[in-house]
């Protein structure tokens, strides 16, 4: 599990409470060091799966105080080596103050950051999108998976998704808005692109590929699930989720360019029929994200919520939304897309 160093600045007057709030947690290496003003910088160094509880708990003492600030900042590598944990420890403030993870993840605002980060609508993402919905139509019509997984590698999909599933899961309507906009944005591209390619193009015939992207059957359910729940355990390990992307990429850009350009040409219940395809997946994906966000014991703040039991039904509703979606869209392809 990766390292990190937490840094905490308080007043001269609250230290005291502070050593007695990391005495609880037992880390092993704090030191001190004086600042201006009479506040005091208190650093230390622990295993990332400790941060999100004693951050909480921090949060919880001196979150009304105007002088307390946490860092948390990550670390390469430390000697000598920070101590195995022992199989029965168990803090009390782990118990008291948080969910107990039943695997080893980051902290809650670590994962928050980075995620967010990821799911930015910027110039460089919406021009990756676009480069890679006309590869993909490339390979589409060329009937060539290289040149469709080569797409797949350039699209940069997998962080408004991620967004999406740890918004709902944390009850943040911000992140949930943003998720929503960068997953609107990069899809309109991608479909705009694509149309564009098919009007101009006009395929001739529909290749096995394209066909392919038509067509939701349990293969395409089963990828993006695993896709969805590879990305959200990249994430929360702290692990690099480039290839992972990849994988939400397979489920989400050959399905959208194929939507787009058989919109293009003309084909309009193809073009709907790939559709479907494409909210099946993001809607798989979002739902076993939510399930591993879930399972790791992903849960909104104690300063989101009053109560812990209506922060635990929060993600339990999350998980409800997205089973509720892929029940309604298995009826659609069941009934409307049926011959």
């Amino acid at each position: 599990m990766p390292t990190r160093l937490l840094q905490v600045v308080t007043t001269c007057d609250d230290h005291p409470r502070l050593l007695e709030l990391l005495n609880e947690a037992n880390p092993p290496c704090v030191w001190y060091t004086d600042l201006e003003d009479e506040k005091r910088l208190t650093s230390v160094l622990l295993r990332a799966e400790l941060v999100e509880p004693i951050s909480d708990a921090l949060q919880d003492e001196f979150g009304d105080c105007d002088q307390f600030r946490i860092v948390l900042l990550p670390v390469e590598a430390t000697h000598p080596k920070l101590p195995e944990p022992e199989e029965e420890e168990d803090p009390d403030l782990i118990e008291e103050k948080s969910w107990t993870p039943k695997f080893g993840r980051v902290s809650r605002e670590e994962l928050m950051e980075d995620i967010e980060d990821s799911a930015k609508t910027t110039p460089i993402f919406m021009i990756m999108v676009g480069i890679a919905a006309v590869v993909s139509s490339v390979g589409l019509i060329k009937d060539s998976p290289a040149i469709i997984i080569g797409a797949m590698v350039i699209a940069p999909l997998l962080g408004p998704n991620m967004a999406l599933a740890l918004g709902t899961t944390l009850g943040e309507l911000k992140m949930i808005r943003r998720a929503i906009r960068s997953n609107l944005v990069g899809l309109s591209i991608a479909i705009a692109c694509s149309a564009a390619f098919g009007f101009f193009i006009q395929p001739d015939n529909m290749t096995d590929e394209l066909t392919a992207r038509t067509i939701v059957d349990l293969g395409d359910i089963l990828v993006a699930l695993a896709s969805g729940a590879a990305g959200a355990i990249a994430f929360t390990s702290g692990a690099p989720a480039t290839i992972v992307g990849v994988m939400v990429a397979v489920a989400l850009l050959p399905p959208t360019a194929a939507t787009g350009m058989l919109a293009g040409a003309g084909g309009w219940l193809k073009a709907g029929e790939a559709a479907t395809l494409v909210a099946t997946n993001i809607v798989c994906i979002n739902l076993s994200a939510t399930s591993v966000f879930f399972i790791q014991g992903v849960r909104p703040s104690s300063s989101a919520w009053t109560d812990e039991d209506k922060a635990k039904k929060a993600s339990i509703k999350a998980l409800a939304m997205w089973t509720f979606a892929l029940l309604a869209l298995a009826a659609l392809i069941v009934f409307a897309w049926s011959d």
